[in-house]
């Protein structure tokens, strides 16, 4: 009698909380058993020619990808990077934040107007069916009107051409793009996924990415002493679990920011990549769409010389405020002591308030918006 295929997926799930990097938890284990089963669907081993026929019509009633979701810090982004690690070498995959994927598309989109005619959308589609069978798209979250007019057809499209999507996302798909323009076209998206792809909530009592904050008993370091880099370098390895550094290249109205260290939504920058560099709110704005940390190293003592510096880090603060992005840095001296003379205090003065709320436990606590 032939054995059962071993199940990798959920063997390298327990492996975790056997050696402590996971703790027991039910709806956690929930959505790991949702990814096991789309695992053994996707591994499934070829069949006899003559059995093939009766292979693809099982296929074409089996789910075409997953929806993941849950409140921030559940483990949804960590289910995912496990699973696509255990399959990678069975299936040709792209595991990538939804945000970059839809520019991407846009771009192909783009592109194929200037070259081609006829319905582009199909044909990007096409080309993307081409280079991936198993699409892994994090933190689902549409905002743009231009977006929610073609992920019904888009992802449709992939479906049906054979690609596996899988998503996460802090949202219900009923819940995705509240009040926005065009919602009614949206809505061909909610049903496309309720009709497609099992839906799986993390409901999880605790916010794991709260307690691992919790933990570092700081988020904000001065003055930067040898123990500041030490108190970074402990940060990005409590928040990122060992994960590989994958640099980001963000496009920005035709330029490229660089994220030369990132993983898994955690972003190391130091004070001169940010503030130094000629950026603007459209920068930081990108990069929030990435990330839900940012780790800013040697935030300086600024004087009247600094203005500029000193306005770009008001900016800067001001749209991670505004989008509950966790901070965590280094610097010469407390919030109070940046910039305390030259143009603009005033308007500082809101900055380092921001600062010190950015160091509580409840603004800790919210999720990204």
């Amino acid at each position: 009698m032939p054995q059962s295929k071993p199940h990798r997926f959920i063997s390298a799930y327990e492996q975790k909380i056997a050696d402590g990097s996971l703790r027991p938890d039910a709806a956690q284990r929930h959505a790991a058993e949702a990814f096991e089963l789309l695992y053994q669907q996707l591994t499934m081993p070829e069949t006899p020619l003559k059995l093939r026929w009766l292979r693809r019509k099982a296929a074409a009633s089996s789910p075409a990808g997953l929806y993941v979701w849950g409140d921030v810090g559940r483990g949804k982004s960590m289910l995912m990077d496990l699973f696509v690690a255990n399959i990678e070498k069975h299936k040709t995959t792209r595991r990538v934040h939804f945000h970059a994927f839809m520019r991407d598309v846009h771009k192909r989109l783009f592109a194929y107007r200037q070259a081609h005619s006829g319905d582009v959308l199909e044909q990007v589609i096409t080309h993307i069916a081409s280079e991936v069978r198993l699409l892994c798209l994090d933190e689902l979250q549409v905002t743009d009107v231009t977006d929610a007019m073609i992920v019904s057809r888009l992802f449709e499209g992939l479906m049906d051409a054979g690609v596996t999507v899988v998503f996460t996302s802090n949202r219900p798909p009923h819940e995705l793009y509240p009040s926005g323009l065009q919602r009614e076209q949206f809505m061909k998206f909610v049903a496309l996924l309720k009709a497609r792809l099992p839906i799986i909530r993390i409901d999880s009592p605790e916010d794991y990415r709260l307690a691992q904050l919790r933990a570092m008993k700081r988020t904000y370091m001065f003055p930067r002493v040898d123990a500041a880099d030490d108190f970074l370098l402990e940060s990005w390895s409590a928040l990122t679990h060992g994960q590989p550094n994958e640099p980001l290249r963000i496009e920005v109205d035709g330029r490229i920011l660089r994220v030369d260290k990132h993983a898994g939504g955690v972003a190391w920058l130091t004070f001169a990549e940010l503030c130094v560099r000629p950026l603007g709110a459209g920068d930081y704005l990108e990069l929030c769409n990435y990330c839900h940390t940012i780790i800013v190293q040697g935030i300086p003592r600024l004087t009247r010389e600094d203005r500029n510096e000193a306005k770009r880090f008001v900016t800067l603060i001001d749209t991670l405020y505004d989008r509950h992005i966790k901070l965590i840095a280094t610097a010469e001296t407390a919030p109070a002591g940046i910039y305390e003379k030259g143009d603009g205090t005033f308007e500082f003065s809101r900055t380092v308030s921001r600062l010190v709320e950015m160091q509580s436990e409840a603004y800790l606590g919210l999720g990204k918006v």
